[in-house]
């Protein structure tokens, strides 16, 4: 399917292409303990304090314990995480995060779009069930994320987990996501590895992944496919431009 190929096999890519993985000893994963001045942590119930420290996104901290997630208003969700391994609550996890959308795409299919202006270092984690990989399926495995010792994240259950409909970026076009190198999550039944905004992001504009490590490696994948690798931006929902891009008529 030329839609599911372009928009949620970008796991999979960075996968078989790009071989990042996380430690073999998670470097993060979200404690729920009682909320202290002095550790800063959360637990089940319990309401992030206002004082609690944010990332210049205006995200609460990874390792905190509390929602990621963010308003339409860029206010920080005051909610706990609901299960180790993933920085979301159980709202967040259902839904996804509400400051981006899935739409719809004339020829991808779903895509990852930005239902707000986005800051530089926004994070937004893909996350998924950790699996052993004899139990996932040819299916799950196409999107899914290795994160070493045979173990996998499969986010294809977890509709939530908006990081698998993110589009490809065009030949004329850039990614505005960055995956970082060792910041994967663990839990006992979920885990997360976090992508990061590399820019300010316009409202309605695509949260662009390369499929690889660059272009060249992003042609090659489409090729594989039989699929002709074109830009992806419309007028509803355009997408971020190289500065050497012909300009749209």
């Amino acid at each position: 399917r030329a839609a599911t190929s372009m928009s949620q096999g970008s796991c999979a890519f960075f996968r078989e292409r790009t071989r990042h993985r996380a430690p073999s000893t998670p470097a993060m994963v979200a404690k729920l303990t009682k909320v202290s001045a002095k550790d800063g942590k959360a637990t089940l119930g319990v309401k992030a304090p206002k004082a609690l420290k944010k990332t210049q996104a205006g995200q609460h901290h990874l390792n905190s314990g509390f929602c990621i997630g963010t308003s339409l208003a860029g206010k920080a969700c005051c909610e706990p995480a609901a299960v180790k391994g993933v920085p979301y609550c159980k709202k967040h996890m259902k839904e996804g995060d509400s400051s981006l959308k899935v739409c719809k795409h004339p020829l991808a299919g779903n895509i990852l779009v930005a239902a707000r202006d986005l800051p530089k270092g926004y994070r937004i984690p893909l996350w998924g069930k950790l699996t052993k990989k004899k139990d996932m399926t040819s299916k799950s495995m196409e999107w899914a994320f290795d994160i070493t010792g045979g173990w996998f994240l499969d986010p294809t259950k977890c509709p939530g987990s908006l990081i698998q409909f993110c589009p490809c970026p065009g030949p004329h076009e850039i990614a505005v996501l960055s995956v970082t190198p060792v910041n994967a999550a663990r839990g006992t039944q979920y885990g997360s590895w976090p992508f990061v905004v590399n820019q300010k992001l316009k409202k309605n504009f695509q949260v662009t992944l390369q499929y690889g490590s660059n272009g060249k490696e992003s042609d090659t994948f489409f090729e594989e496919r039989g699929i002709k690798r074109l830009d992806i931006g419309t007028k509803a929902n355009p997408a971020v431009r190289r500065k050497d891009a012909p300009k749209l008529r």
